[in-house]
């Protein structure tokens, strides 16, 4: 049932009822409202108030007490659903951002770029905030944030319970704060670990139906086993286990005796010629760096449209029955590049449009094997251990139609749906949320669930 909350200056912790509810509530009453231990609560039955042609745009209005709005923590600005178990009202849903620790990014200015999530806001209801760990008091189980205010289309400061579900989209939130967060929301947190290239790698590796779409990978011990790697496939890439974007990339190749190394870890890449093993051991014995968390992985040549290459970001997300499905795909084509990122200067096609242009004929099952493939990554990283529901897929396609999955992000960007068709960067924008309702009691999953009374 929906409801909108309405404030009223009794004295007590009151809330107004409708008379039809009298035989559907066992008293002493009392309200849950997200993370916290539920308040008792004073009923009053009133005639007039009434929750027929109930829907979010017509909410029946619950009038409550000032005290008890404050003690619940409500926010009596939004659109709430209700249900009722035995003597307890529940109030929600409580949906949760985790967007970092720093909370001086918790302001106005920044939480825009998350309101396009919000046009689904009339699908979901309750409060949906951010909030930093280091904003959350741990005994009393609330957090400052924000909020986002439906009537003003605006983030709004607030106090909130912590919240029923928590959609994580930061790297750097401590390992503890997110156990207890887990612990608190009983692993309704998603997203809740992000692992490394290696970890990647040898995780699906012990898979025998994804090994093979693998490129070799090792993690980096010194400079002669990278010189064995390049001697052994010719054309090698280096990478950071922890970054994305491309960044801190670099390239080794040889022909002959030589070896070209062509390094991207600065803002223009430079471009060496090593004339022997002996000058590319120098070369990596001054650079340390690449021994401190790198690993190494077989280049695969990517099909090219025209001179440039391209690479296929797969976004593969939990819907609201709680199942994997492809929310998008784009192609991201480099500008005559190694580097295919958008934020490094690529432009996005549509899969059609870069197979198409590609290999101009018999690229149909090209789509159907990225599909199948995504599917059994994302089943096999559900038995990590590990509460997954959203992953950007690297996927390469190389010269002789040959694909090849290249990593998996857990916090994925989507800038190139949203230059290119926004109604899939939408789409893709409200999936996390209408999965995190499917998590909490108000969900569709749950409504048929147990004997509740839903309203």
């Amino acid at each position: 049932m929906w409801v909108k909350f309405e404030q009223i200056p009794d004295e007590g912790d009151v809330v107004r009822l409708p008379s039809s509810w009298s035989d559907k509530i066992t008293e002493p009453l009392t309200i849950k409202f997200g993370g916290r231990d539920p308040v008792p609560a004073e009923v009053e039955y009133k005639d007039d108030l009434s929750d027929e042609n109930n829907s979010f745009e017509n909410p029946a209005v619950i009038p409550i007490s000032i005290s008890l709005c404050q003690k619940l923590l409500l926010q009596t600005a939004l659109t709430y659903r209700v249900k009722i178990v035995d003597s307890s009202i529940r109030v929600g849903p409580v949906i949760g951002f985790l967007l970092g620790i720093h909370t001086h990014r918790y302001n106005p200015e920044h939480m825009r770029k998350y309101s396009d999530r919000m046009g689904i806001y009339g699908k979901i209801g309750g409060i949906i905030y951010a909030f930093s760990p280091k904003s959350v008091n741990w005994e009393k189980r609330e957090t400052f944030g924000l909020f986002y205010n439906v009537q003003t289309a605006e983030w709004e400061y607030g106090c909130f319970p912590l919240p029923d579900v928590i959609y994580r989209r930061d790297f750097h939130s401590s390992p503890l704060y997110i156990e207890k967060l887990m612990a608190l929301t009983q692993n309704r947190l998603f997203n809740s670990y992000r692992f490394s290239k290696m970890e990647f790698y040898e995780f699906l590796a012990a898979d025998k139906d994804i090994k093979d779409y693998l490129p070799e990978t090792e993690i980096t011990l010194n400079p002669e086993q990278i010189i064995k790697f390049v001697n052994r496939h010719q054309k090698v890439i280096l990478k950071p286990i922890d970054l994305s974007r491309g960044r801190g990339m670099c390239i080794i190749e040889k022909f002959d005796t030589l070896y070209k190394v062509t390094d991207y870890r600065y803002r223009k890449q430079i471009m060496s010629i090593f004339e022997d093993k002996q000058s590319l051991e120098r070369f990596l014995n001054l650079n340390p760096s690449f021994f401190d968390r790198y690993i190494v992985q077989k280049y695969l040549n990517l099909a090219k449209i025209g001179v440039s290459r391209f690479d296929i970001r797969v976004v593969m997300q939990k819907d609201a029955a709680q199942e994997w499905g492809c929310t998008g795909i784009e192609c991201r084509v480099s500008y005559n590049s190694h580097l295919t990122n958008i934020s490094r200067g690529g432009y996005a096609l549509t899969l059609s449009e870069a197979l198409e242009r590609a290999f101009f004929r018999n690229y149909d099952s090209i789509a159907r094997e990225i599909n199948r493939l995504c599917l059994k990554v994302c089943r096999r990283f559900d038995q990590m251990g590990h509460h997954f529901a959203e992953f950007g897929m690297d996927i390469a396609v190389d010269e002789n139609k040959n694909i090849w999955l290249i990593e998996a992000n857990v916090f994925p960007s989507f800038k190139g749906f949203k230059a290119t068709d926004r109604d899939t960067y939408l789409a893709i924008r409200y999936k996390p949320l209408l999965y995190a309702l499917s998590l909490t009691e108000f969900g569709e999953k749950n409504e048929s669930e147990g004997s509740d009374e839903n309203l």
